[in-house]
Formats: structure tokens, sequence, C-alpha cells
């Protein structure tokens, strides 16, 4: 059983920010719920107010400009799957949404309440950081911009305070040039795994390397260290650099024993994932 609530429908984003906050610990924002109702259900979480921002419009738009795809904190995953704006430009979140979990959560599921919630077992932050994705957010004293990287801090936590709201993500599309890919596994509709890679080439050799890993610690991480020994290299050398890279890899990801697997099979899965997505991410670069 849910414990009772009292609805209040949010109008505007200043509204929403207002009864944050008036209402401070007390108030929860419901965008899809998915995450949320779960909670609530089982006593993990404690709210006596509910401020619904489904039916704010700018919450719930994609629009598209110089480039880059702003994303309302209110889109569906279901919707950023099968928009064709999102496939066109952002072909790799667009594969990614398509494997959240299943249909009824994609289709209720926001991804702001997604990025806000942060569980470290979730597939669109890891894409998200590899568009170098920036989170607009709102709160009393104004606006601010945040690298997605420094808004999400650590499992199940974020930059955003109590009375903060999260706007939108903006998207820069990936340059012409770079070819991506975005891998991975799960079990029972959970991702174990999950990388993403992006890549330039210059003269047959990686120019510009981006690679992220979500699911295997706390949160997902950019992992610049291995970009940058990327640089240069040619794609015969990804599986040596890999491999020698696996002692940082671990002190970086930090990866957890849980039910999806122990922390040992998750960072060999990361070096077989990342070899995979790094060859596949090249070969869409030369197409």
């Amino acid at each position: 059983m849910i414990p009772p609530f009292k609805l209040i429908q949010a109008h505007s984003t200043s509204d929403a920010v207002a009864e944050l906050q008036r209402l401070g610990d007390d108030a929860k924002i419901y965008g899809g719920g998915t995450e949320l109702l779960i909670l609530l259900r089982h006593n993990l979480v404690q709210s006596d107010y509910l401020i619904d921002i489904k039916s704010i419009p700018e919450l719930g738009s994609i629009r598209c400009a110089n480039g880059t795809v702003s994303i309302g904190a209110a889109v569906t995953h279901r919707s950023l799957e099968t928009d064709s704006t999102v496939r066109e430009m952002l072909p790799m979140l667009a594969s990614a949404e398509s494997q959240v979990a299943n249909i009824r959560v994609r289709s209720q599921g926001t991804l702001g309440g997604n990025l806000c919630f942060n569980d470290p077992h979730s597939d669109p932050a890891t894409v998200l950081l590899v568009h170098d994705a920036t989170a607009q957010v709102a709160g009393p004293n104004g606006k601010r911009q945040v690298l997605l990287g420094s808004f999400l801090t650590g499992m199940y936590s974020t930059t955003l305070e109590a009375d903060e709201l999260l706007l939108s993500v903006d998207v820069p599309r990936l340059p012409a040039q770079f070819g991506g890919s975005y891998m991975r596994i799960h079990r029972l509709q959970r991702p174990t795994l999950g990388v993403a890679a992006a890549v330039s080439l210059r003269d047959g050799a990686l120019d510009e390397v981006r690679l992220a890993v979500g699911c295997v610690g706390p949160r997902a991480l950019r992992l610049e260290e291995l970009e940058g020994n990327l640089h240069g290299a040619a794609p015969a050398e990804i599986s040596k650099i890999i491999q020698e890279s696996k002692t940082s890899l671990k002190a970086l990801l930090e990866p957890i024993d849980d039910l999806l697997g122990s922390s040992e099979y998750k960072l060999y899965i990361t070096g077989v994932l990342l070899e995979r997505a790094l060859h596949e991410a090249v070969h869409n670069a030369t197409r």
C-alpha cells in the first residue's frame, strides 16, 4: 500500500519551484513515477505531497537548435525511442532508450526522473555523457547549467537541491566525422553493463575518442584516461590498450558485487564491451 499523499498540480516551472521551496522535504516531484511509486509503496521514501509536473508544456517538449537537442525533463523514454529528430541526430540515445526495461516503463518513465533518481543500473546517462550533455536546473535563485558528469554525483544522488527542478537536458549532436556505438548486457530487464563509444579517425588512426561506462559502479562515468591512451592508436591496438588499462579502470569504476554480477565479472565484461563498441564506432566512422 502507498501511504496517503496530496497531489499538487503545477502549471509552470515557477509553480513547481515555489511548491518545492514551500514544502521542503515533505514534497517530491512526480513525473513518470515509475521509480517513485515503488519507493513509496515499500516505504523507502516518505512524502506527504507529490508535485505533478506532467502538464507543464516546456518539460514535455523536444526542441532542436544549432545542432543541440533540448529534451524536457518530463519527456518519456518511449518518446525518445521513437522521435524522428532524436533518431536522426542522436541515434545512440534512441537505441539506448529502446532498451530501457519494457514498453510499459518506457511509456510512463521520463528521462528527467531517470537522471534525478540516478539508479546506477540505468542506460541513458552513459550515452549522454559521451555527448557532453548539460542539465538545465531551476531553483528559487534562478536557473543554472550543470555538465551531466557533475550533475550525477553518486549512487542515487545528484547535485539537485531539495528546492530545485530539472528542466531539461541539452544534448549536442556528435560531430559529422564521428561514429558511435552503444552496447549493453542485461538480466531481467536491468542492465548489468552499458558502454558508449564515439570516435573520429585521422589517417586511419583513432583521433578523438569518447568513452563512458555505466551500471558497473555507483554511477556512469567518462573514461578520460583511457580516451587519452587511445588517441593516435591504430584500431588493431585497441585490445592491447584496454587490457593495459584494467587496473586503472577498476580504481575508477569501483565495480560493485550485486545480484547482476560480481565485481570481477563486471570488470572483465567492461573490457570486452569496450573493445566491441570501439570497433563498431570505428566502422561507423568510416561509413
